[in-house]
């Protein structure tokens, strides 16, 4: 665990900043008055940036990204799928079989006749909102990403990524700004669970052999 937190350890207090200081704003913030202040940006230069940024935490993305990584290293590209998939797993149950009345920022407003400010050219979904599988798919890929270089400002630049995903799903009204701090916790929690299990136990003997491109199994 130890050597798993040394080698990303950056990437990991990074999001530790951001997740107290998004706790601390929730807390202290009305969540409604929040997402307004964050919606008053829209209409803005920015929406073209958020609004094809936030496909990097899709699914299909992130599994077209695997089946390229698979040309050239299987041991990488089996980390990102696995991280991915337990960890949106688990947001995917919990959003749907715990939080399955938790309206999205489009249809709460537009209960309380509060009109939103949306980009054009995007549907908004008005069901299960939190968390957010979109910042918890991001987080998990980029903290993988950090997890193999070895450059510190590759490191940072993979957070800031992630945090880009994800405050997108805010600007773009699909989610509370509570949604994407829900999802950047799993993404990464689950993400630094798996990793530990797959290079600091006995499986790491088997992952170092998948070093290869996988047109070399053949």
């Amino acid at each position: 665990m130890q050597n798993v937190f040394r080698q990303n350890k950056i990437f990991i207090l990074l999001h530790a900043l951001f997740f107290c200081t998004a706790v601390s704003i929730i807390f202290c913030t009305d969540k409604l008055h929040l997402h307004l202040f964050f919606n008053d940006f829209v209409n803005s230069p920015f929406d073209s940036f958020f609004k094809y940024i936030t496909y990097i935490g899709d699914g299909a993305f992130i599994l077209i990204l695997v089946l390229i990584i698979l040309f050239f290293n299987i041991q990488k590209a089996l980390t990102i799928l696995l991280c991915y998939g337990i960890s949106t797993g688990f947001t995917q149950g919990i959003k749907y079989f715990f939080f399955s009345d938790a309206d999205r920022p489009s249809l709460t407003f537009e209960i309380l006749h509060i009109p939103l400010k949306l980009v054009n050219g995007v549907d908004v979904n008005i069901h299960h909102s939190f968390p957010s599988g979109h910042t918890t798919a991001a987080f998990s890929l980029f903290f993988c990403l950090s997890f193999f270089s070895k450059n510190n400002y590759v490191k940072m630049i993979c957070f800031i990524s992630a945090l880009l995903v994800a405050f997108s799903r805010v600007y773009l009204s699909e989610h509370f700004f509570e949604d994407i701090t829900a999802g950047s916790f799993i993404g990464v929690a689950f993400s630094f669970l798996v990793c530990v299990v797959l290079y600091q136990t006995k499986i790491v003997q088997h992952m170092n052999k998948l070093q290869k491109p996988i047109y070399q199994l053949f």
